[in-house]
């Protein structure tokens, strides 16, 4: 068990439902048990160990993790180092063709040398249990995917019906959007969208709102027809996650019970609104994160499970043609609560500018003022430009802020401005 994950600082109560958990997938990535599965294993941290994607996914995940991979990979190196298949695949990390060809010599390899064949398999193992950043290959996973762009979503959307009048007086959907030059976001928004079109979930039953910060309405005309409401507000600068969500839920909360607080890179499946809806049935019930593990899908992998979900409307995005970095615990991408507790702890905390932070103390403050659970489904987050994280010192961008020090006792979700914060 992973130290950082045993120690639950927050409190959050776990569930393992055994449903729609990563773990079930796996069998995707895996060959069949013994020397191949563990060489499939073993090569796996050769890519994460030399990826330059690993980092910059998140650095702070990174810095715990980078020391298993490397008990994996230095006694690999120090045998196989000369290799041509591993110096090609150290090379180039993303090369899923010398990803094969190495997991082929490696697998003769631990046949020929049982000993080191035991010591990798232990420190696989530890690996396994303790990284915060894994890695997944599906079995399907084809490097040169069909792109999926935002013209195909676009005509996607223009053959849907409209949606059914209703009060939506279950669940209010939230989902932020700052896209200045198209290098992903809104695109992606237009998946997630599609996706929420297409529940099991009463189509009357529920409202979506997008919020745009902008400094004017960018992409008003491609979201309006796709969202129940949308948003505009004057943003300049960084953006600001926390005000947008905030605006959000204060400006069309109506008289939904719960709301569901969504990232606009998150493909959910059909199944995602009626599962998440129905774990309030728990009384105790105050916030969930439905999550405990999330895909970050390369720019390939994004494009076909895209056209897979919306293209084809499949139930949900099949990972057998999935590639990408796999995180653990990850405290963000969504959130579920019910509007009473998240009026009381006065939303997020605006002083949040840039990327990182404000959803860690969301969790903080939510946890400590209510019963937040965890869940296990598989989250798919689809590639985009990746935003700095630190600053030109190195730090990271909001460490100047206390975590869970906001009250929005001074006001929260002001479409005028952010609210000063809690002096």
């Amino acid at each position: 068990m992973c130290v950082l994950r045993a120690t639950n600082p927050m409190q959050i109560r776990p569930t393992r439902t055994g449903g729609k958990t990563f773990a079930s997938a796996s069998a995707y990535w895996k060959a069949e048990p013994g020397s191949a599965d563990l060489a499939g294993r073993i090569v796996r941290y050769v890519v994460l160990a030399h990826d330059p994607a690993v980092p910059a996914v998140a650095a702070d995940y990174w810095m715990h993790s980078e020391r298993f991979y490397r008990a994996v990979v230095d006694p690999l190196e120090a045998v196989i180092g000369h290799d041509l298949a591993y110096r090609r695949l150290v090379a180039q990390p993303t090369d899923t063709f010398a990803e094969r060809r190495l997991e082929e010599r490696v697998v003769a390899l631990l046949d020929e040398n049982p000993e080191l064949a035991g010591k990798l398999a232990r420190e696989a193992d530890a690996a396994d249990d303790n990284v915060y950043i894994n890695y997944f290959r599906g079995r399907l996973y084809e490097p040169e995917a069909g792109p999926a762009g935002l013209d195909r979503l676009v005509e996607l959307a223009s053959g849907l019906r409209s949606r059914p009048s209703g009060t939506g007086d279950e669940i209010l959907v939230v989902v932020p959007l700052s896209d200045r030059d198209g290098a992903g976001r809104i695109r992606n928004l237009t998946a997630c969208l599609l996706a929420l079109r297409d529940q099991t979930f009463p189509a009357d039953r529920y409202r979506v709102t997008v919020v745009e910060f902008d400094e004017k309405p960018r992409w008003k005309h491609v979201v309006e027809p796709l969202a129940d409401h949308y948003v505009h507000i004057k943003g300049e600068g960084p953006f600001n996650k926390s005000w947008t969500l905030n605006v959000g839920v204060r400006e069309t909360v109506g008289a939904a019970r719960t709301l569901c607080l969504l990232d606009a890179d998150i493909l959910v499946d059909r199944e995602f609104l009626e599962r998440n809806h129905a774990r309030f049935t728990d009384q105790r019930a105050d916030a969930h994160l439905p999550h405990t593990e999330m895909l970050s899908l390369d720019a390939p992998s994004s494009d076909w499970l895209i056209e897979r979900r919306c293209g084809e409307n499949t139930p949900e995005a099949p990972l057998a043609g999935a590639r990408g970095l796999l995180l653990r615990d990850v405290p963000g991408a969504c959130l579920w609560t019910r509007p009473e507790i998240f009026h009381r702890i006065g939303g997020f905390d605006e002083r949040y500018k840039g990327w990182g932070g404000e959803d860690e103390d969301m969790l903080y403050r939510i946890s400590a003022a209510g019963d937040v659970t965890q869940y296990d489904d598989v989250f798919l987050h689809l590639a985009h430009r990746r935003p700095p994280m630190r600053d030109a010192e190195g730090k990271p961008l909001n460490a100047h802020v206390e975590v869970g020090s906001w009250t929005g006792e001074s006001g929260f979700g002001d479409t005028s401005g952010v609210a000063s914060g809690d002096e």
